[in-house]
């Protein structure tokens, strides 16, 4: 791609409503493609032509494509940190169900997507570099996020009672998502939800061994809403 990423001008932010539906629509295509295609691959031009936004204005909203992508994440993440706190991990919920239910529903995404997509943190972790700083910071942020939400669960989980307390909250957290996102990626390379089924049936018998003798883990068949 021989399009310019980044236009040496101040970038003012809209203040009509047709500017922040505009944005948003910039914002819902890049999204889109870059999920599908990957950062790199995805032009300047892609994402006018999918936005219908010509290149003038995309520069009233982003100083560049970095910018974009940045912003693009930042937005993800405010998105998951309101799914994850509302709808997955409430605070009146077990753990463990909630965190098997979690694993069933990355599982029904990824197999009604056919696998093709993959997780958008996972790819863009894989693509980006140091080249592209505040992308990469703001990946990070958002695992820390997500591994600091699934962590609390956890202690709310050890301390009810439903889970031992002789492990880390947090490297249980780091281990469930390492899993997640190490199976999203062979399901993805393989177009096969198999790894993402075997990864929650496995995870299913994980969580029984930080059970305590009250706090019998759900099966992976039958899940277990909070």
């Amino acid at each position: 791609m021989n399009e310019p990423t980044t236009l040496p001008t101040t970038v003012s932010p809209p203040s009509t409503k047709k500017g922040e539906e505009t944005k948003a629509r910039i914002l819902a295509a890049a999204t889109e493609l870059i999920h599908r295609n990957g950062f790199r691959k995805t032009g300047l031009t892609d994402i006018l032509v999918a936005s219908g936004v010509p290149k003038g204005s995309f520069y009233f909203y982003f100083e560049s494509k970095d910018a974009l992508g940045k912003e693009l994440l930042a937005r993800f993440r405010e998105r998951q940190r309101e799914l994850l706190l509302t709808k997955v991990f409430p605070p009146d919920g077990r753990a463990m169900p909630q965190l098997l239910a979690f694993f069933q529903e990355t599982l029904r995404s990824q197999t009604e997507g056919g696998c093709k997509a993959g997780c958008l943190l996972g790819n863009l972790a894989a693509e980006i570099t140091d080249e592209n700083p505040g992308i990469q910071q703001e990946i990070a942020e958002t695992f820390l996020e997500l591994k600091q939400i699934m962590a609390g669960a956890i202690t709310r989980g050890q301390t009810s009672g439903e889970l031992r307390r002789d492990f880390q909250a947090d490297a249980a957290a780091e281990f469930l998502i390492s899993v997640m996102e190490g199976s999203i990626l062979v399901a993805k390379a393989r177009r096969d939800p198999a790894a993402i089924e075997s990864s929650t049936v496995m995870i299913a018998r994980y969580l029984t061994t930080l059970a305590t003798e009250s706090g019998t883990a759900p099966s992976a068949q039958t899940g277990g809403k909070a």
